[in-house]
């Protein structure tokens, strides 16, 4: 029996094995669905696990645990639960699933460009399938990453999937086990990498496990989302390991390619290593046996940089951090938000800091949090900070005008799209935004597990159905003028991302950013390489058409336009920027739009 599993695991020869960490039970037994009346008895082995090997039991067999005579129990590291999460567990059996052709190894996190999506409101089928079905069009797009919002079993049949009860298992009504991993084959045939978005620092309670939750909990520490999981008390031992086990199991069962740790400033911890630091041991070492990459991400909203330190430098290694003051400066540039932490990102020079550092807020004052954000000095590689322009957290604050090209217009969107997607940074985009949907993210459940903070009058109803289908993506959208140029614009810059090898390379330490004139900002991005492949972006955040002399502050030598996102080739009505650029003469550039230009190194 492996002695690091949970739950149930079938071997070669049929046989099940039944492993459940309970070190406050006294008696565990299990009952098998098929075999009327049959109960067995679970041996002790001690740190408080009971296990038990039974001859011949079937994939697809029901089964339930009784833990000190209270009976009816699913396993909490339940591998399917089709019938819902009062009823029994099934037993699933990775074995079957048929992986040939499958060779992709995962990419490096500096080679992605991250497309997040949410199953349930992707497409009409509100499933695997789905997105399965629009795979050509991230291919075609440009795509190499799919990171799905959770797809563990949570709360309620629709919502947005933090409120996990069964980590293992896959969200049931978004399809099997095996409809996930045909997703994750065909994206891997298609050259694209899958990471899956997972709740690790919260647990949703449900009547039927409370007998299993007692060294679930920490008895010290409370978080925004309710009681915080035990990462450092009594029996934490059997809970780091259950944590640790299911990361495993999605790369090993499921051969995805990354996690998304969420809300990881929930896991309390104060052991001398703390669990991020653990699993991202654990994981690295699956990897290099297995000759993959296998990724973690996570966040840290007090832009701490021990998550993505070397461990010899005190820090985790995770591989990179969501960065939303990015999101925040550049969002408030775009729309004029103020309110609430938006207000700490209203001076300009917050934008120029996350453009050149990541961090708008490096050892500083924030207003908001009224803290101390970050630390001096704190540069991190290009590769450490996942940056966008929309994602699903950070739009659903305003019920009618969530997305970029609600709040602010067309060309503000293709704005954030240039400053997003031409940074020194791993780029993410938000589904349905490369065409310009209009549609909204609402946060939607059907269950009762409703965050407080998050029922205010003037937002749409969670539980109902109307706003869940609100969010669902119109494809029709794509066909419009406007999403033509849209995706037109997205494909070209995601095109000289992925070939240009000044923008490909996320290396912030040679990108220089500076404030031309109030409003206009330029960044310079200068290859490691040496060959003197420059490249420069000038974005205008006015709301009015802005003029430089451009020429003084480039290096000097021939420019020309590779691309102005207010040409009429992308929707827009500007006078077209000159294709060599003018060393005597200033150019103008329209309102909220950008320009990207490349150094040829020739006399034209």
């Amino acid at each position: 029996m492996d002695k690091s599993h949970y739950g149930a695991i079938i071997d070669n020869n049929g046989d099940c094995s039944f492993r459940i960490f309970a070190p406050h039970i006294q008696k565990a037994e299990i009952s098998i669905n098929n075999q009327q009346g049959q109960i067995s008895s679970l041996t002790p082995t001690g740190l408080g696990f009971h296990e038990i090997t039974l001859k011949k039991v079937s994939a697809g067999t029901a089964y339930s645990y009784t833990l000190d005579g209270i009976s009816g129990i699913p396993d909490p590291a339940s591998r399917w639960q089709p019938k819902g999460l009062k009823n029994g567990s099934i037993i699933f059996d990775h074995h079957f699933f048929d992986w040939k052709g499958d060779s992709f190894s995962g990419l490096p996190i500096s080679e992605m460009i991250i497309y997040e999506a949410h199953v349930g409101t992707f497409s009409a089928d509100e499933s695997f399938s789905g997105i399965i079905s629009r795979l050509d069009h991230l291919k075609t797009l440009g795509i190499n990453t799919l990171q799905l919002m959770p797809v563990s079993q949570f709360a309620g049949s629709r919502g947005w999937g933090y409120e996990t009860v069964y980590p293992y298992a896959v969200h049931s009504s978004y399809g099997s086990p095996d409809e996930l991993k045909a997703l994750i084959k065909r994206c891997h045939l298609n050259g694209i990498a899958v990471i899956i978005d997972v709740s690790f620092s919260s647990l949703t309670p449900v009547d039927e496990l409370t007998p299993v939750y007692p060294p679930f909990f920490s008895q010290k520490f409370n978080s925004t989302l309710g009681k915080a999981i035990n990462f450092d008390e009594k029996y934490s031992y059997g809970i780091r390991e259950y944590y640790i086990q299911c990361a495993l199991s999605w790369f090993r069962d499921y051969r995805v390619d990354g996690l998304r740790v969420s809300d990881a400033h929930n896991i309390f911890d104060q052991t001398p290593i703390h669990f991020l630091e653990e699993l991202a041991t654990r994981v690295k070492k699956f990897a290099h046996a297995n000759h993959r990459e296998c990724i973690l991400i996570t966040g840290d909203k007090r832009n701490a940089l021990r998550p993505v330190l070397p461990q010899d430098k005190g820090g985790y290694e995770i591989d990179a951090l969501y960065n939303n003051e990015f999101h925040n400066a550049l969002r408030h540039h775009l729309t004029g938000e103020t309110e609430g932490h938006m207000n700490d990102f209203t001076a300009p020079k917050r934008l120029i800091a996350a453009m050149q550092f990541g961090f708008a807020y490096r050892g500083e004052l924030s207003n908001h949090y009224l803290r101390l954000q970050g630390r001096k000095h704190s540069e991190l590689n290009g590769c450490k900070f996942v940056v966008y322009s929309q994602s699903h957290e950070l739009d659903s604050t305003e019920h009618d005008k969530c997305r970029t090209i609600q709040k602010a217009g067309f060309e503000a969107a293709k704005l954030s799209a240039g400053a997003t997607l031409l940074s020194p940074y791993i780029p993410m985009i938000f589904m349905g935004e490369e065409y310009g949907e209009p549609a909204p993210f609402h946060y939607f459940t059907d269950s009762r597990s409703l965050p407080r903070n998050l029922e205010q009058e003037d937002t749409p109803l969670p539980e109902d159905k109307s706003t869940f289908s609100d969010c669902r993506l119109d494809w029709l959208n794509m066909e419009t003028e406007q999403g033509k140029a849209m995706l037109s614009l997205y494909r070209k810059l995601i095109k000289i991302r992925s070939q240009h090898p000044t923008i490909h390379e996320p290396c912030r330490s040679r990108c220089q950013v500076l404030e031309i004139i109030p409003g206009l900002v330029l960044i310079i991005r200068n290859p490691s390489s040496g060959k003197k492949q420059y490249a420069a972006v000038l974005l205008n955040f006015n709301d009015q058409p802005s003029s430089c002399m451009l020429a003084e502050n480039l290096p000097e030598g021939v420019w020309t336009t590779a691309l102005y996102s207010a040409a009429a080739a992308f929707g827009g009505s500007a006078v077209e920027i000159p294709r060599i650029l003018p060393r005597t003469a200033p150019i103008s550039m329209a309102a909220k739009s950008f320009a990207l230009f490349f150094y040829t190194g020739v006399n034209l």
